[in-house]
């Protein structure tokens, strides 16, 4: 462990940050947060001029690293001609460009787009032209899952701490299914998850249980579609198996009603694939995408073939905002997305070697019998993971992050219990970056209270 690092010039800036921010947004622990001042790759310096290794890639937003060389340099072309556009009356190239980038991509024969700032705007697009679509105006989401905190998309959450206040506006809009159980990727040689562990701790269902459950409400023709993550990110890395997901649209498709994939966090490269429904073989009515799609700047997209159940318009359009197509946003998501596209090969290669350092890892929590003290199970796929410490009480993992935040690492903690350590740096990441917070991380346990 080192020492503690002087927080002189952090410390003053969030007493400055405390006196004029809304004081449900950032939290203040006694060593957290830090001040960011600049990023380079994979590195972070804060205010006092400490350096971190970033394992959020500022919430899976920085596919390419801090500052890579193609955002730069799209920012200076795209500065130097148009910054500001008009996106529902006069389009820029870059925001036809993305668009037909988007299509290309996409799964669909004859994709259409519709864009937004935020994951948010992708899913609000989602729930409306989903009720176009049905003329239906319920909702199905499972539980754990995050899909922006607008209002449309809050009536998705079911996360008290999200939803306090608000109880009256979400009523009767969603139907919250409990999520069902899957064994991780890589798991703890000590595993000893049961039914009754599962069930009653975490609220985790049998997968048959949840299917039955889905086919109940879908009977009731009601429901315009169903909203996932094919990976939950807030959710603290769980997924499904490629059956369950065939079996949901099956069943949606049977009784009317879409299936949407929120693939904000797990698109471009998360996962190890361009998106994440390329590991299940099920393609979605509708993709919703976002976060390191911009290169780090706030941008997103509703994606597929069904939306032309928007009337065209008449003049004054039904789906937009001010910053709709900002050519800035454009050129540089343009950019970034055919960067990942490129270095998607090279990424995957690595991964190879990531996996084994979880092996390592898991190894040495086993010769160190830290794995019976603290048991674990990793979740997740590529460069989307998540060491769940099943067995530990909520927010087992909140003082975790601090003491990482003290060592040298940005990490997040997730999950409906925060007893998830959540790993998902920048997809530049090496096997060596994984290789030094998976060999403090022991360590730091050896102590921990």
């Amino acid at each position: 462990m080192i020492k503690k690092k002087s927080r002189k010039l952090t410390d003053k800036l969030l007493s400055r940050l405390e006196k004029v921010e809304c004081p449900d947004t950032t939290y203040f622990g006694e060593r957290f947060p830090i001040v960011m001042k600049r990023g380079t790759g994979m590195w972070v310096h804060d205010i006092d001029n400490h350096r971190y290794l970033d394992f959020t890639a500022c919430f899976g937003v920085l596919a390419l690293g801090h500052r890579p060389k193609v955002t730069l340099q799209a920012l200076r072309k795209q500065a130097a001609k148009l910054i500001h556009g008009m996106g529902d009356v006069h389009p820029s190239t870059p925001k036809i460009q993305l668009l037909e980038l988007l299509a290309k991509i996409s799964p669909y024969e004859n994709a259409k787009s519709l864009l937004g700032q935020s994951g948010g705007d992708a899913i609000e697009s989602a729930i409306k032209t989903a009720m176009l679509a049905t003329k239906r105006n319920k909702f199905l989401s499972f539980a754990g899952g995050y899909h922006g905190l607008q209002f449309a998309p809050l009536t998705l959450n079911h996360r008290e701490d999200f939803t306090k206040g608000f109880e009256s506006w979400i009523e009767g809009k969603s139907y919250c299914l409990p999520f069902p159980y899957f064994k991780g990727e890589i798991s703890s040689t000590t595993e000893n998850l049961s039914h009754e562990l599962l069930l009653n701790k975490h609220q985790l269902q049998q997968p048959e249980k949840v299917l039955e459950i889905l086919e109940k409400e879908l009977k009731k023709k009601e429901y315009a579609a169903l909203i996932l993550e094919p990976i939950q990110g807030r959710g603290g890395k769980r997924g499904f198996s490629a059956d369950f997901l065939k079996q949901c649209q099956f069943l949606c498709k049977k009784y009317g009603t879409l299936i949407i994939f929120d693939e904000i966090y797990t698109g471009f490269g998360r996962t190890g694939k361009m998106f994440a429904y390329e590991h299940y073989n099920v393609i979605p009515d509708l993709l919703c995408v976002g976060k390191a799609m911009g290169g780090g700047l706030p941008i997103s997209a509703c994606i597929g073939n069904i939306m032309d159940v928007w009337e065209k318009s008449k003049g004054e359009a039904r789906q937009t905002q001010t910053f709709l197509g900002n050519p800035l946003a454009c050129y540089v998501a343009t950019e970034t997305i055919k960067s990942i596209e490129n270095h998607l090969p090279t990424f995957q290669a690595e991964l190879n070697k990531i996996d084994r350092e979880f092996i390592k890892f898991t190894e040495v929590m086993n010769s160190n019998k830290l794995s019976e003290k603290f048991p674990f199970q990793i979740r997740g796929k590529g460069f989307m993971r998540g060491i769940w410490f099943y067995n530990q009480e909520e927010a087992f993992c909140v003082p975790l992050m601090e003491n990482l935040l003290e060592n040298g690492f940005i990490v997040l903690p997730e999950g409906p219990r925060a007893d998830v350590l959540s790993l998902t740096p920048p997809l530049i990441a090496t096997a060596s970056h994984y290789k030094k917070i998976l060999n403090a991380l022991p360590r730091m346990l050896e102590n921990f209270k």
